[in-house]
């Protein structure tokens, strides 16, 4: 069995990702809502939970020197941890136009890029003391490609996947390979919350495939990397065949 470790466990992707792969390995579930652990502990009763905020350096210290110690060693990092954020750069409200705030764009680089980091940076010293054959598994969007009302988001995801390809080449020599996986609009909660009908419905009818993509299908795309050991330094696009 592979100790895996999650991060952003409670989110709708989180979930699912747990939900796929608990029953044949150890998981280890990482997240900020301790509450959502615990609900998520209810129902996967083997999985292990860790609160912790990804973005706080002291927290991740602190983290991993008890994930260290308690588990010794892991085998697959799934990076999901994120949040979907979106603001134009200038935005015309009833007060006149209003700039993107650099409250708001550090914010989300902080939960979606620098938490990505800290964490992984942590956990790769961990494989490589160890001597192990190691896999990182990023979560980007397609958004990483510049998608209009995402300026800080868009930005984040598209560091994700410069890091990934860094990696690959940076840890290859340490036998750790370092993939990604860029979404396109999945249909989870958070797609339904953050888009209105009309959005969803515009993206269903640019897509090729004409639907939203399944939440099992990302989960098909996390066990082929997993799988398949040549896979490495890349990003697989899985979109349906949308552009944006």
């Amino acid at each position: 069995m592979k100790k895996i470790i999650i991060t952003g466990a409670c989110g709708s992707i989180g979930a699912e990702i747990v939900k796929y792969f608990y029953k044949k390995n150890n998981l280890i579930c990482i997240d900020i809502d301790i509450k959502k652990l615990k609900n998520l502990k209810d129902k996967f009763k083997n999985i292990k939970i860790h609160q912790c905020d990804l973005t706080s350096q002291k927290k991740v210290k602190e983290l991993t020197f008890q994930l260290n110690s308690k588990y010794k060693n892991f085998d697959i990092l799934i990076n999901n941890a994120g949040m979907i954020y979106s603001h134009p750069i200038i935005k015309l409200t009833s007060k006149g136009f209003r700039s993107h705030s650099y409250k708001n764009w550090k914010k989300i680089l902080d939960i979606n890029f620098n938490s990505l980091f800290l964490f992984s940076s942590r956990i790769i010293e961990n494989f490589c003391n160890n001597r192990t054959k190691g896999i990182i598994i990023n979560i980007s969007s397609i958004s990483a490609k510049g998608n209009i009302g995402q300026s800080a988001y868009s930005v984040a995801k598209s560091g994700i996947e410069i890091l990934t390809k860094i990696w690959a080449q940076e840890l290859s020599s340490f036998n750790i390979r370092v993939a990604c996986i860029a979404p396109g609009f999945l249909n989870t909660k958070s797609t339904q919350n953050s888009l209105n009908k009309f959005q969803i419905d515009h993206l269903k009818k640019n897509t090729p495939l004409k639907r939203l993509g399944a939440t099992n299908e990302l989960m098909l795309a996390i066990n082929f990397i997993i799988k398949n050991e040549f896979f490495n330094g890349k990003v697989l696009s899985l979109d349906g065949g949308l552009e944006i």
